[in-house]
């Protein structure tokens, strides 16, 4: 059953300027939410409707945060705590959704909500001098899917059974993807969704929300042929790249055919990043490489120049080189030869997806098949670390670490692409890809169509990969798209973006 969503009707903040060094993304509205001491808490003003139900508060990070930090909600008058976020390092456009009970939801509309940030011990504190304000977006000018906002449960007695719940459930992905709530921070985590989006738009060439979705997305990054946006720090970066995991929406750009400098500014980029041996990186030699550069390298190469054909190529080789030891898969190799992040799910879902992806755009000629042997290779030993319930762990075969949906999104497509290339066998990497879609529709999906369950971006180090932390998943919402599209297009799965 769909949930509803109730807007608050104001948001009043203290003001606290926003940082010098960094700017508010798209120009939309934002407002902090800090300590006590740091000026007061963070209102929403009561929704103009009242109801009773359970539900979630959904909030969405307006800014990159380096570290952690716990976010406390009460009722605005009473002071009531109606619920506590664990917010762990996150990205600009992260949202958060935080339980309420059926007292809390009361309280919530009759009062509205009061947010401010505790100060954990010195000890335990990445900000040991007290954390800085966390910056959400709030009206007017950020658009409602990005405001705070009340997630209100089905009512009680009504029902509903599973399959028509997954259903429901990937049809709200659809909607999501193909608006502007699937808008992700420029460079590898909006690619996803744009890969999503085109993917979309070929599958069903007739349904125009997602080329009007995709249309509007460029559009956000790149007004008048420039782009605009800010890096992962949130500090303005226009036309410049700020490394190679900004490169990947390019490959849209190329597909679309969307030539112009901006173009250009990707090739020269890449060009300037190549170590002695061709290999484009920034400090250590990564497996994003394979999709954030061969993969768009492959897409240029294809419409504009051919030239950067044997360099996609060349990405793949070394990184196939260098991060893969036997039989396992590294995120990154330092400088002074050391392995991070050993069988990390995302590292296989970047190193696979960019193999799979560079070689489908690259096509079938003699200087792949090697090439195409490696993506065989890494496809069965992905099949063999498969947990028991047919998706992956956040580190592959080490079930402590937890299922990790945004990996398990991104391997799966890889391999339903695969199969559609006829690279892989559809009775087995297909099977699999079909599960793992079932699995994580089935049980991790929102109900507004957001992929629960994903770990956060790497930057808080293996530790908080290892932890089990999880969190939504905008990159992972992209991931299942690219998904759910490629098997639509092996014919195992039926339409499910129909409203």
């Amino acid at each position: 059953m769909a949930s509803t969503a109730a807007q608050f009707s104001g948001v009043r903040a203290p003001k606290i300027p926003f940082p010098a060094d960094k700017r508010t993304p798209l120009d939309w509205s934002v407002a902090p939410v800090a300590t006590h001491s740091q000026g007061g808490p963070t209102l929403l003003e009561p929704p103009m409707r009242a109801a009773a139900a359970t539900g979630r508060l959904r909030l969405f990070v307006a800014c990159d945060l380096r570290g952690a930090v716990r976010l406390h909600a009460h009722s605005a008058k009473t002071h009531r705590r109606l619920t506590t976020y664990d917010i762990r390092y996150p990205d600009c456009h992260q949202p958060y959704d935080a339980p309420l009970g059926r007292d809390a939801t009361r309280l919530a509309f009759a009062e509205g909500v009061s947010l401010s940030l505790s100060a954990p011990p010195p000890h335990d504190s990445d900000f040991p001098g007290g954390p800085p304000a966390l910056w959400i977006f709030a009206g007017p000018k950020a658009p409602p899917e990005r405001r705070p906002v009340l997630l209100l449960d089905a009512p009680d007695g009504a029902t509903s059974t599973p399959a028509a719940d997954a259903t429901d459930r990937v049809t709200a992905l659809h909607r999501t993807l193909t608006g502007v709530g699937s808008l992700q921070p420029f460079g590898w985590m909006e690619g996803c969704v744009l890969d999503a989006l085109y993917d979309l738009t070929v599958t069903f060439p007739g349904d125009g929300r997602a080329r009007t979705a995709l249309a509007d997305h460029l559009a956000v990054y790149f007004p008048d042929g420039t782009l605009r946006y800010e890096d992962p720090r949130g500090r303005p970066a226009d036309n410049r790249l700020y490394g190679i995991e900004a490169t990947l929406p390019y490959a849209i750009l190329a597909k679309l055919d969307l030539l112009n400098p901006a173009q250009a500014r990707a090739v020269e980029a890449w060009r300037a990043r190549a170590d002695d041996e061709g290999c484009v990186k920034d400090v250590p030699t990564t497996a994003e490489g394979s999709y954030t550069v061969a993969y768009p390298m492959a897409a240029i190469a294809g419409t504009a120049d051919p030239s950067l054909r044997e360099l996609a190529l060349r990405q793949l080789r070394l990184r196939r080189a260098r991060l893969c030891t036997g039989d396992d898969i590294h995120l990154r190799l330092l400088p002074d030869g050391t392995h991070l992040y050993r069988n990390w799910a995302r590292a296989y879902a970047w190193y696979l997806l960019g193999l799979v992806r560079t070689l489908t755009e690259l096509g079938e000629e003699a200087d792949t098949g090697g090439l195409w042997d490696e993506a065989r290779r890494v496809a069965a030993l992905a099949l063999a670390r498969r947990n028991a319930a047919g998706i992956w762990d956040s580190y592959l075969a080490e079930p402590e670490t937890g299922t990790e949906t945004c990996g398990s999104a991104g391997i799966a497509a890889a391999l339903a692409l695969g199969t559609e290339q006829r690279q892989f066998e559809a009775r087995r990497e297909g099977a699999a890809a079909l599960r793992a879609w079932e699995v994580l529709a089935g049980n991790y999906l929102t109900e507004d169509g957001w992929l629960s369950g994903g770990s956060p971006s790497n930057k808080g180090g293996e530790e908080l990969q290892r932890s089990g932390y999880r969190m939504l998943s905008g990159v992972g919402n992209g991931l299942m798209g690219q998904l759910g599209a490629a098997l639509v297009r092996l014919g195992t799965v039926k339409d499910w973006t129909r409203p």
